[in-house]
């Protein structure tokens, strides 16, 4: 095969000169659908754009129309790091000659961020569907004062519970933990026709920018509401009665300015922080 400069082709183009599609098995085994439209990759890269000299981290580049996107709206000194787990792909990635990209090939769950650069780093990333949520919950937990800034695309049914509110039959634990550590925004959604092949959902572009502040008690937050939304339509004092003094349940419940009767899924992200500082779980 003679060497090409991916620039030089569209995605499209990319995918059937590679024959990308032919094995479906291995692309459904590592969630891969590869956005075509060239429009959004470079609306997805500018949503990302931030001053500062960042690195920037991208999982899963496939043919790497994201990633030529980034290089088009960023800087040039910017040094973008790909985390691609399909070895097959490396002899695309190969005619990609830009020394700015460096190409990882690891299973991006277990790599964390300072093994990857010790920069601050912006994640521009549109996420395998099978894996995205719990690599967003690993950066949550494990890498969160190294980043600066996610845009990220999941299926919209992920992108609605990152950003809905209380009360919203969406919101749950990873609505609490996302607007706990990050401001959250939706930014738009894209059609499934926008991708090769095409996924049987709507997929969401979010930006979560994660706040200045420590929250040393964000674990006791996750374990409470791991109790608490196993048993969402009953009442918050009725789930907790059996591990705490009913008394000081109480006590805690009016202290944060929550009803007895309320149900987990109409208490705010706010009033659970301050209700796991006071409780002994």
């Amino acid at each position: 095969m003679n060497e090409i400069d991916l620039r030089s082709l569209t995605v499209k183009q990319v995918i059937n000169k590679y024959d990308l599609l032919s094995n479906r098995s291995r692309s459904k085994s590592f969630g891969q659908h590869f956005l075509c439209d060239a429009s959004l990759l470079r609306k997805i890269a500018k949503f990302g754009f931030s001053e500062g000299g960042h690195d920037i981290i991208e999982i899963g580049p496939g043919p790497c129309g994201l990633t030529r996107a980034i290089l088009e709206n960023f800087p040039k000194d910017t040094q973008v790091f790909c985390i691609e787990k399909d070895k097959n792909l490396k002899i695309v990635h190969d005619n990609l000659h830009d020394n700015r990209v460096h190409f990882i090939y690891e299973d991006a769950l277990k790599l964390r961020i300072s093994s990857i650069t010790d920069k601050k780093c912006i994640i521009i990333s549109n996420l395998p569907y099978n894996v995205g949520t719990q690599l967003l919950i690993n950066w949550l937990e494990y890498d969160l004062p190294q980043i600066h800034l996610m845009v990220l695309t999941f299926q919209e049914e992920v992108a609605n519970r990152i950003v809905s509110k209380a009360g919203k039959k969406e919101y749950g634990r990873l609505s609490i933990i996302c607007q706990l550590l990050c401001k959250c925004e939706k930014l738009f959604n894209i059609s499934n026709g926008a991708f090769c092949p095409p996924p049987n959902v709507t997929s969401s572009v979010i930006r979560l920018t994660p706040f200045d502040k420590n929250i040393p008690n964000i674990k006791k937050v996750e374990k409470l509401t791991a109790v608490c939304f196993q048993k969402r339509r009953k009442t918050i004092f009725s789930i907790l009665k059996g591990l705490i003094n009913q008394e000081q349940l109480a006590i805690s419940l009016e202290n944060c300015a929550i009803d007895k009767m309320a149900r987990p899924e109409t208490i705010s992200p706010e009033k659970f922080l301050y209700l796991a500082d006071t409780l002994d779980l």
